[in-house]
Parts: C-alpha cells; structure tokens; sequence
C-alpha cells in the first residue's frame, strides 16, 4: 500500500522553533535555501528584516561546505559573505530594513564595503523603509517569512514562526508582489 502518491512533493513547510524547542531549525533552513541560492543562483533575491545582523550561515570549521566558495577557509561563515557570494554570480541582492538603526547601518557598511571592493555595488538595492515590519527572504525557486528578524535573537533566542513555501506558482506570484511593494 503506498502512503503517497508517487508524484508527491512537500511544498510548504511550517516551523515554530526557540531556544528550546527546535532551536536549530532555523539556521538549518537558512543555509540549506542559501547553498541551493549559491548553487543554482536567482536573478534577485529579496531580503526583509527590519533588523539584520551578521549571522552565522554555515558551520565552516571542517571543510563541510568548502565547495560552495574555496575561499571562504574553515571557519564560520556569515550572512554577509554569503550574500557577497550570491551576489558574485550576478544575482541582485534587493535588501529592506528600519531607518536609523545601528545594527542596520553596521550591517549595510560592511555589506557595502565588501561589494565594493568586488566591483559588484551596482547589484544590491538597499532601502530604509519607515515602520518596515516584513521579515523574509525570497528567491526564485522559496520564500521564507514570519516573524523572524535575521539577528543572533532571532535565529537563537526568541520563540518565532517560519513558513517556507516551495511551491512554484505561489514563489512567482509573491516575486511579483514583492517586485512592486519594495519599489514603493
């Protein structure tokens, strides 16, 4: 008796984790979105945090993800040097947070600096949006959102609720409303 229907595929996925129940979950599907974005790159992929911050990706110190980015050495590896990685294979990086944020402009900075110095600026899209409130990530092929914020809390510490949706049709209608609603 099959349980499935062979043509089966998972396609929407909910997470409730904190820092005791499922606490690595959400670093978990973070880096595995963020390897596949690196692998098979989007023509934009849409960030929004109202705070961001330089969290760990990947978990370098043994080579695990080496063939991801060579460069990269064994260590830990940042958002900031994946989004630098993702952005390096010609894919525009469009980014929404809060105004007047320290956290926010540290992150910016260093983003900035680190594009700069590979010639690649032009590709990131980066706006202060005034009572910005949207957290997610969206690429071609997933969007993930709830009520994370990419911050060291957000991923480790606070109770928070993912949706992480593959499902094409559903992928490609929200790039559409994401396209108009971050160029307001």
């Amino acid at each position: 008796m099959e349980l499935l229907d062979p043509g089966f595929r998972m396609t929407l996925r909910h997470i409730l984790k904190s820092a005791t129940t499922a606490p690595r979950e959400a670093q978990k599907i973070l880096s595995m979105v963020l390897a596949e974005e690196l692998l098979i790159p989007s023509r934009t992929v849409f960030l929004a945090a109202p705070w961001i911050s330089d969290i760990v990706i990947f978990e370098n110190s043994v080579g695990n993800f080496d063939g991801l980015n060579p460069e990269w050495g064994h260590k830990e590896i940042r958002l900031i040097e994946v989004l630098s990685s993702i952005v390096a294979n010609n894919t525009r990086l469009v980014i929404r947070v809060r105004p007047n944020t320290p956290q926010n402009e540290k992150f910016k900075s260093r983003l900035s600096i680190k594009l700069l110095d590979a010639g690649l600026l032009d590709l990131l899209d980066w706006a202060e949006v005034p009572d910005f409130h949207t957290k997610g990530l969206l690429t071609d092929r997933v969007w993930i959102g709830g009520s994370m914020n990419f911050t060291n809390n957000g991923i480790d510490v606070n109770a928070e609720s993912l949706i992480v949706d593959f499902d094409p049709e559903k992928v490609a209608g929200l790039r559409i409303e994401f396209s108009s609603y971050v160029h307001e």
